[in-house]
């Protein structure tokens, strides 16, 4: 008798520890789960970008630079204005995400770029020069913005995004250099190998490095401020018109 009571007596207390378990496991299950939060709204004539999807468009602003400079040569005004402007609106979406300084260079840029783009249309630009020096301050307001960046990103400890930024000043820097037509010197092109490396490290998750990213970021801070002081005079004096073929000659090559 006492073994015929006990036995489901066993069944039923095992039976309720599991449920018990089982029970404490869904409400923990229900804990975890949160409700999806609801994508941030834009303004009425805006449009929210994940910063991440940025990194994609990186060489978005060079790849239309050379387009327009090609048009450009061809005498297909409309087509380089066009592709003037769509650069311009890829510099405004790292715009948005800039810091004050680099917010500014790029606002400065920007307005450039739409002038020149007007400029051309119109036929009264002349010389092939005046859009190549136009580029390389565009690519050295966007080599500054990720520099600055870079250095927020460190502060923050947050090292993919540092890679990123890091990679895309180095990018700009040297396409800078290309379109001002300017050789660079061979600690340039080292700190630019360097700063490729270094992002990539960083980007891969291989670690951090914050003593060297640091030093990357100094003397890739002083490479841009070389730059810059080269293409100022620029902003003062107007370039030589050159013809179609020699401008062509003179122009940068793509690299990737």
């Amino acid at each position: 008798m006492y073994r015929r009571i006990f036995m489901p007596l066993v069944v039923v207390t095992i039976a309720c520890v599991f449920c018990g378990v089982g029970l404490k496991g869904c409400e923990k299950k229900a804990q975890a789960v949160e409700p999806a939060k609801p994508a941030p709204t834009a303004p009425e004539g805006y449009v929210v970008v994940e910063e991440d999807v940025l990194t994609v468009f990186v060489d978005a602003p060079g790849e239309h630079f050379h387009k327009a400079q090609q048009s450009f040569i061809k005498k297909d005004y409309k087509a380089a204005a066009e592709e003037i402007r769509k650069g311009a609106a890829f510099m405004k979406l790292q715009a948005g995400r800039a810091t004050a300084e680099g917010k500014k260079g790029l606002t400065e840029s920007i307005d450039e770029l739409e002038k020149l783009a007007t400029d051309v249309e119109k036929g009264t630009v002349t010389s092939a020069v005046t859009l190549n020096h136009a580029f390389a301050r565009a690519h050295h307001a966007l080599a500054q913005h990720h520099y600055l960046k870079a250095m927020e990103y460190k502060a923050k400890g947050a090292s993919t995004k540092l890679g990123h930024a890091l990679k895309a000043s180095a990018i700009h820097l040297e396409h800078g250099f290309s379109w001002a037509g300017h050789k660079m010197e061979a600690m340039t092109v080292s700190i630019i190998k360097d700063t490729g490396l270094v992002a990539g490290k960083l980007i891969e998750g291989s670690g951090w490095i914050g003593e060297l990213a640091g030093k990357i970021i100094e003397k890739i801070g002083i490479e841009i401020e070389k730059l810059g002081r080269i293409l100022e005079p620029t902003k003062k004096s107007s370039a030589q018109a050159l013809t179609p073929a020699t401008a062509h000659a003179a122009a940068p090559s793509k690299t990737n």
